[in-house]
C-alpha cells in the first residue's frame, strides 16, 4: 500500500475508533467516519467495502497487532512469544487498551458484527497454531469444529469480560480461558 493510502487508512481507522467510544455502532455512518477522518467517500470505499468491513479489519488489526509473519506474538524487542498463555494475554491486552470501544461494541448494535469478526480472526490464528493432528480429545474432532469451538469460546470470554467492565485482570482471564480449552489437548 502506498504512503497516501496508508495515511488515509490510518485516519479512517482512528476516526472510526474515536467514534466507537462516543456513539453506538448502529448510529455511526460512513459520512460520520469520513468527516472525522477528513477523507472523501471515494477514498473510504477504495479502502473498505462498508462500515462492517472496516469493523472487521479493525478487529483483525487489534488481534494481530505485533504478530510476526506466522502469527506468533512479538514482545517490544521483537522476540517471539510462543507460549499460549502469552499469546492469549497479548490479544486480551490489545482489547483492554481499546476497552471503551470494545464495551460499546459488545453491548450495542455492532455486537453481532464484532463477535463474527473476532471469531473469524481467532479461527484464523488458531488454524496457524493448533497442530494438524492434535493430541487428546481434540484429535478426534473435526478440525473445522475444533477451530470454531476455540474461537467461539474466546469470543464468549471477551464478551463476558466486557459485560463485567473488564474488572478481571487480563492474566486471570487468559488463565481461565486456557483452563477451559487446554483439556481438549491432553
Amino acid at each position: 500500500m502506498d504512503a497516501r493510502k496508508a495515511k488515509s487508512r490510518a485516519a479512517i481507522v482512528a476516526a472510526f475508533s474515536e467514534l466507537l467510544c462516543e456513539e453506538d455502532y448502529g448510529k455511526i455512518t460512513v459520512g460520520d467516519i469520513i468527516a472525522r477522518a477528513h477523507v472523501g467517500r471515494a477514498t473510504f470505499y477504495g479502502l473498505f467495502k462498508s462500515k462492517d468491513d472496516l469493523l472487521s479489519e479493525l478487529v483483525s488489526d487489534i488481534c494481530t497487532h505485533a504478530l510476526d509473519d506466522d502469527g506468533t506474538p512479538l514482545d517490544d524487542d521483537g522476540t517471539p512469544l510462543d507460549d499460549p498463555f502469552v499469546q492469549v494475554e497479548h490479544i486480551l491486552s490489545n482489547l483492554w487498551e481499546r476497552r471503551q470501544g470494545v464495551r460499546a461494541l459488545v453491548a450495542g448494535a455492532g455486537s453481532r458484527v464484532f463477535a463474527d469478526s473476532l471469531r473469524k480472526t481467532i479461527m484464523s490464528l488458531a488454524a496457524e497454531t493448533v497442530p494438524i493432528d492434535p493430541t487428546g480429545p481434540a484429535g478426534t474432532m473435526d478440525r473445522s469444529f475444533l477451530l470454531h469451538h476455540i474461537a467461539s469460546s474466546f469470543v464468549a470470554t471477551v464478551q463476558w469480560w466486557a459485560w463485567h467492565n473488564f474488572q478481571s485482570n487480563k492474566a486471570d482471564v487468559a488463565k481461565d480461558y486456557l483452563s477451559a480449552i487446554q483439556p481438549l489437548f491432553s
